[in-house]
């Protein structure tokens, strides 16, 4: 296995470097500390099985550079791990085609649960984050507050009104099919709901509609 760490924290990446050690006892780690450092490896790097990125370093924009790895490197998992825990950083990282995300102050063993998904094609995202109620807060039922949703998640739930499934959601706002189910998931937990039934009628009791022609 050959893994790129990249985080401007030399620190940082000596600890994972232990962490991917018990993942992997033959692992071969490359290290950047910044995009452009990132980016250079990914482009000679051969055969990479996974990329760990923090979410804010030198050189571009986090999301930017997340493109720009994700162009780099189209099939390896791409796992973040942010000090941030905002919803806008989480969302934004998948979309911009991270497999994962998690908080750095994540234990081991979370760490290696999540690089075991997303190694094997998952997607990876702390259940505490999306249903846990710290960055989507519980919206008390017939409150008619549609606003916690984001503009994506407005999006998402038109689209599932008008019948789409998961995989052509993901094709007509060009993601992953694993992110569109993390947002539905954000999205039953915002309007507290279990299912896709009861999301339907919770987005119209709250006036939710799909966009016209959607």
């Amino acid at each position: 296995m050959k893994v790129l760490v990249a985080d401007d924290h030399a620190i940082f990446r000596q600890g994972l470097r232990v962490v991917l050690g018990d993942l992997d006892p033959a692992v071969e780690i490359l290290e950047a500390a910044d995009f452009g450092e990132a980016l250079a490896i990914a482009r000679e790097a051969q055969n990479l099985s996974l990329l760990l990125a923090d979410l804010r370093m030198p050189q571009m924009d986090g999301f930017e550079g997340l493109k720009a790895l994700r162009r780099v490197l189209p099939r390896a998992p791409i796992m973040v791990l942010s000090a941030s825990e905002e919803a806008a950083d989480l969302f934004g990282a998948l979309e911009s085609g991270a497999s994962g995300y998690l908080p750095k102050s994540a234990p081991a063993p979370v760490i290696l649960e999540a690089l075991r998904l997303v190694l094997a094609g998952g997607v990876y995202v702390p259940r505490e984050l999306v249903s846990g109620g710290r960055l989507l807060p519980q919206m008390p039922a017939g409150s008619g507050r549609a606003g916690i949703l984001t503009p994506r998640q407005h999006e998402v739930l038109a689209l599932i009104a008008d019948g789409h499934s998961n995989k052509e959601i993901a094709y007509r706002i060009g993601t992953s099919e694993g992110t569109v189910k993390v947002h539905i998931t954000a999205i039953m937990r915002a309007l507290g709901v279990r299912n896709r039934v009861q999301l339907l009628l919770a987005a119209e009791q709250r006036g939710i509609r799909p966009r016209p022609g959607g």
